[in-house]
């Protein structure tokens, strides 16, 4: 990460919690590691990255971003909201990869569905975060509380979000919460829910669609449960 190299490439790096990068911070055990490695990590980031200020634009592609239309019609970028929520997702697997069931199919109407349940003050954003370049996703990730995705190496991206922050792994099927330990150790609440959803087969690849109402009352019990609707 030194500054003579250019990191602009869309990619996502799991994080093993057994690597070196965690073994070597010598931290005695769990409960003192939490918020520790979020904070060795944001302090290499910013000394080394350059990492820019993400800005919401609140534009719908159809393809990286999208953003409910409350969010479009009733705000702008100089709106100063109180909480950030971001939900992830990714359109296609790479051409030939299937069994994953990782391909959220729903998401437009999840975001809708969910914006419109918060306050106007929540900002609910869709986003493709291996469609944009990683100091974008580092950036993103610094401004978001609560991020909530299907479970996959991407949400490994949490690491970057401030203490206090909520990661939210939603299964359509049983699977090891990977996330809780990582999660831990940078300070953050984790959450892991198996929701109802189908599966379909589009285009060669595999989707999921969660059943919405189900999918908005968790992410709404779990702020709840955080005092995200408390008055500043």
């Amino acid at each position: 990460m030194k500054n003579k190299f250019i990191v602009s490439s869309a990619v996502h790096v799991p994080i093993n919690v057994d690597s070196p990068v965690f073994m070597n911070l010598n931290f005695p055990d769990c409960g003192q590691k939490s918020g520790r490695i979020f904070e060795e990590l944001n302090n290499l980031i910013d000394k080394y990255m350059n990492i820019q200020t993400y800005e919401d634009k609140f534009i719908t592609d159809n393809e990286t971003y999208y953003y409910p239309k409350s969010v479009i019609d009733s705000n702008n970028s100089k709106t100063e909201f109180k909480k950030y929520i971001t939900i992830q997702w990714r359109k296609v697997w790479p051409k030939g990869r299937k069994g994953q069931y990782r391909i959220l199919g729903n998401g437009p109407e999840i975001a809708e569905k969910l914006a419109n349940a918060l306050p106007k003050k929540f900002l609910v954003r869709l986003i493709d975060t291996a469609g944009i370049p990683i100091r974008e996703q580092i950036s993103l990730m610094k401004k978001t509380d609560y991020l909530v995705g299907i479970h996959g190496a991407g949400l490994s991206l949490a690491i970057f979000m401030s203490n206090k922050s909520i990661l939210h792994e939603v299964l359509p099927e049983k699977n090891m919460p990977v996330l809780t330990f990582l999660s831990a150790m940078s300070g953050h609440k984790t959450y892991s829910d198996i929701l109802r959803s189908t599966k379909r087969d589009i285009d060669g690849n595999e989707y999921i669609f969660f059943k919405e109402g189900h999918f908005v009352r968790k992410v709404l019990s779990h702020m709840r449960e955080n005092n995200y609707f408390l008055k500043n």
